[in-house]
This record gives C-alpha cells, sequence and structure tokens, in this order.
C-alpha cells in the first residue's frame, strides 16, 4: 500500500466512524493507527473535533445534501427520507470528508499549530467549460461542443463521426489513397476530449493539449504529433509500432497503456507507463529507455537526463477519471496543474510559498475553493483572490 492510497483508507475509516457506519473490523484498524503514534492520536483529535469539522464541512455538506434531499422530498414518505439523507450524507462524505482529511494529513502531521490565522476571503473559481476544436486537413475549424452529432467523410474516405461526447474514425479499406491526411485536435483550459484513432487507439487529451494524426495510417509506423497532457492506450500492431513525438521527445510503443505529460515550456517530460512497454528516446541526446509498468521517466530539458523510477500511477492518471490527486507536491507545481483547468492566474508573493508540499483530492468538477481551503488548512500560507489572480504569501 502507498502512502498516499494509507492516508486514503484512513480518511474513509474516519469518515465512516463520524457517521456511525463504521464495521467493527474497521474500528480495529482504525484504533491501531490511532495508537500507533502520539502524532495520530493529535491528529485524529484535530479532525474530529466538533468545531473544526462543522467549520470545514459545513458549506460543503450543507450544498451537496440539499441538492440530493431536494430531488426527492415530495415523492417518499418519512422512513424513506430517513434512509435517503442518510445516504446523501454518506455521498457527500465520501468526497468531502477524505478530501479534507488526506490534503490535511500530511500537512498537519509537519506542522501543528495551535494558532489560527487571519484567512482572507475567497471567492468562487468554478471550471471552465473550454470546447475542444478539431482541425480539418484543408484548415476548416470545428467546434466539437457545439454539436451534438457529426459525421462526414474525409477526402480519402475515411468516415468521421462525433457522438457521445468522442470522436471516432473509421478507415475505408477500399480506398488505396497513399496521400495521408491529417486532423488536429485542440483542447483549451478548461477543456478534456476522448477520440477513438483508425487503428482503435484511444486517446483522452486534458486541457491545454493538441493532437496532431493521420485519419488513417499508413507506411511502416503509427506516427502523431503531440503536446500536453495525454491518456493512450495505444491497439497492438506488431507490424506497425505506434509513437508519439513531442517537440523533444519520440515515445515508441505497440500496445501499451501509457500517461503522457509534455507541455511547451516545462521544464520536464513525464512518461508514466501502466501496461505494456515503452521505449523512450530524447530527440537531443543520444540515449534510450524502456520502461516497465508502474515505472515513470522523467526527463529534465535543461540538464537533458532522464531519471527512471516505480511510482503510484493513480496519482498520474486520476485526472481522466475526474479527479485531480496531489500527494506531497509543490505548491508550484499544483497551482500549475489547477490552472490549466480553471480560468485564473497565480502569483506568488514571496517565492519561498513554492515549495511549500501538500496533499488533498479533488473533483475536477468542483471549484477550486475546496483545495485552497486545504492549503489555507495549513497555516502556512495566506491565500486571497484578486480580479481572479490568487495571490499566495506567507504568513506575518
Amino acid at each position: 500500500m502507498t502512502d498516499f492510497t494509507k492516508y486514503e483508507d484512513i480518511a474513509s475509516l474516519i469518515a465512516k466512524e463520524v457517521l456511525q457506519e463504521i464495521k467493527p473490523e474497521e474500528l480495529i484498524r482504525l484504533r491501531a493507527w490511532i495508537e500507533a503514534c502520539p502524532e495520530n492520536s493529535r491528529l485524529y483529535a484535530h479532525i474530529v473535533n466538533p468545531e473544526n469539522f462543522k467549520n470545514r464541512n459545513a458549506a460543503l455538506t450543507k450544498i451537496n445534501t440539499q441538492r440530493e434531499w431536494g430531488k426527492h422530498l415530495y415523492r417518499r414518505n418519512k422512513s424513506r427520507k430517513i434512509n435517503l439523507f442518510k445516504r446523501t450524507l454518506t455521498i457527500a462524505a465520501s468526497i468531502i470528508i477524505p478530501l479534507l482529511i488526506v490534503g490535511g494529513i500530511v500537512n498537519h502531521q509537519r506542522t501543528f499549530r495551535q494558532h489560527q490565522p487571519q484567512i482572507a476571503q475567497i471567492q468562487e473559481i468554478k471550471p471552465e467549460s473550454g470546447k475542444a476544436v478539431l482541425i480539418l486537413d484543408d484548415g476548416r475549424t470545428i467546434v466539437l461542443d457545439s454539436v451534438d452529432h457529426l459525421s462526414f467523410v474525409e477526402k480519402d474516405g475515411t468516415l468521421v463521426r462525433k457522438s457521445g461526447g468522442k470522436i471516432d474514425y473509421i478507415s475505408n479499406i477500399d480506398n488505396q489513397s497513399q496521400q495521408p491526411v491529417f486532423n488536429t485536435i485542440k483542447v483549451p483550459r478548461g477543456g478534456e476530449y476522448h477520440l477513438v484513432l483508425a487503428d482503435g487507439t484511444q486517446v483522452y487529451l486534458n486541457s491545454m493539449s493538441s493532437l496532431k494524426y493521420p485519419v488513417r495510417f499508413t507506411g511502416p509506423a503509427r506516427e502523431v504529433e503531440f503536446s500536453g497532457e495525454a491518456f493512450f492506450e495505444v491497439n497492438k500492431d506488431v507490424r506497425r509500432p505506434f509513437i508519439v513525438k513531442t517537440a523533444l521527445m519520440r515515445i515508441e510503443v505497440l500496445g501499451t497503456s501509457f500517461n503522457l505529460n509534455a507541455y511547451e515550456n516545462s521544464e520536464k517530460i513525464i512518461t508514466t507507463l501502466i501496461e505494456g512497454s515503452v521505449k523512450i528516446n530524447p530527440g537531443a541526446v543520444n540515449q534510450t529507455s524502456i520502461l516497465s509498468p508502474e515505472e515513470q521517466a522523467i526527463f529534465y530539458v535543461k540538464d537533458a537526463k532522464t531519471e527512471i523510477k516505480k511510482v503510484d500511477v493513480n496519482l498520474y492518471t486520476a485526472w481522466k477519471d475526474g479527479n485531480f490527486v496531489f500527494y506531497d507536491s509543490r505548491l508550484e507545481d499544483i497551482m500549475t496543474t489547477l490552472t490549466r483547468w480553471y480560468a485564473t492566474d497565480v502569483i506568488y508573493r514571496d517565492n519561498l510559498v513554492k515549495d511549500l508540499r501538500f496533499s488533498g483530492k479533488l473533483n475536477r468538477k468542483s471549484n477550486i475553493n475546496e483545495i485552497l481551503e486545504i492549503i489555507k488548512s495549513s497555516r502556512k500560507v495566506q491565500v486571497e483572490i484578486i480580479n481572479n489572480t490568487i495571490a499566495f504569501s506567507e504568513l506575518m
């Protein structure tokens, strides 16, 4: 069990205890963790303190329970209402309590302070509703979110079909044209998109990403050009390797699943392998690395060096399933990720706060205030919003 998974497990146990839904065997595990060291005991007491719990959860719990409760208010008898209310609280707790507890565990263990600082009022910053744009071979553009269904034939005979929030490419086997036809998808801030290439490969594009690809693969290799972040599920074809080309790297695979973080102007390119194998070749240096499952390669652009290490891959693929997950991450790195999704900018009035480390879990459909509350609760940094810009500074 990884450290983050352990924290998430403890968070879930505390949530169940608060809701009086914990099983005897789970209670034994929770008590064992509490009694493992004095710090755990102090942390547990702080989390379940009624005043702390009320202050950190009241607003979120109210919103979620009222929304679910309202759906059924006039359709259930009294006993049904009680059961529904309890289930609703469980749903809210499964999101809110682990978010706040997991977000606070690492920081609280490092800086357990008794004073409560002055906190600036935080306004709401919600996710953008960015629209992915499809650029056709002839330069025409289609805003994909502007149409529910789309179907047309590219000039090489390939059927392009959009339905259910994703694009499929279906090759015309009768068309023998060798002239490649390219499409490009660009995903702006706050957007994401899923497409299935002509060979069956699935690509999940994160915000501020771009993918250029042939609508039909010909020749000895399947090549695409990419920048940003994406999760690739590559359809296996032993005769034709799948090659992802970025500005600084070439990644070759056969049939595999991996996450690639290769934003332009980033200090590093991160390749995380879930299954299969990939061969990485940074274009600037004569070195090749082969990854095994649950390994990650970090290519440092400035030094032109590659570091390979074992990781918990779930931390790097959670975005695809609708979550942000941070574990012992620098504040600057966290905010770089968040500002690609939310319509906001960041300034650091004190450079030292950039290196403060936090952990947390946040649903991508939530507003950014939830994770800002976690950061504020560390009692290490001042947070305020001015004209949609988040400002961080040291506490005086």
